[in-house]
């Protein structure tokens, strides 16, 4: 089984080391949001993309905050309560199978969580499934090659692995561009049946 983050650690989901690495805003413009996305944030956690993304999509989007962690949801949804955010919506899932609440998502935001995924092939067909053809897909992962922080080289996810992975889930083949030091952004977009 993959290691998952825990819980417990959720300060470093937010550090100024992380925000100096990635920063938030201008991670999702890479990313591809645009006012009025649809997107569902899978992984979320305490919401470090998911609150700007909220900002950035307007009020003619919505937010689909998933985690498998009520801990991180339960933060999330206070903090989004005491900011007044009102376009966020929350939705524990099960680790062992990714279930996405139905909606009319433009855009599927998965970040530092699909190496935590033992099943990658299946958890990205539920993603696919959870999208209509055209919808895009934005992966941030770490870089397979060694770094201070970060999961064990092992369960890293190399480029050439990202693109069979994804292009098998039905994912156009993803272009990909380095995010700081130990990270690479893919994006694509779901492939017409």
């Amino acid at each position: 089984m993959a290691h998952v983050f825990n819980p417990e650690e959720r300060d470093k989901l937010d550090s100024p080391e992380r925000r100096a690495e990635m920063p938030p805003e201008e991670t999702l413009v890479k990313a591809g949001i645009k006012p009025g996305d649809v997107i569902l944030d899978i992984g979320c956690g305490m919401g470090y993309f998911t609150f700007p993304a909220a900002r950035m999509v307007g009020p003619k989007g919505m937010i689909y905050a998933l985690d498998i962690s009520g801990v991180m949801l339960a933060e999330l949804r206070s903090r989004a309560a005491s900011s007044g955010v009102f376009n966020i919506h929350t939705h524990q899932v099960a680790h062992s199978k990714l279930s996405v609440p139905e909606a009319p998502y433009t855009l599927a935001l998965l970040s530092d969580a699909l190496h935590e995924v033992d099943d990658k092939p299946a958890f990205l067909s539920a993603v696919a499934a959870a999208l209509r053809p055209g919808a895009r897909l934005s992966v941030i992962e770490w870089d397979k090659k060694e770094t201070p922080k970060g999961p064990p080289l092992k369960e890293r996810i190399s480029e050439d692995e990202m693109q069979v992975l994804l292009k098998k889930a039905g994912f156009t083949e993803p272009a990909s561009a380095p995010l700081g030091a130990a990270h690479v952004l893919y994006t694509c977009t779901k492939k017409a049946a």
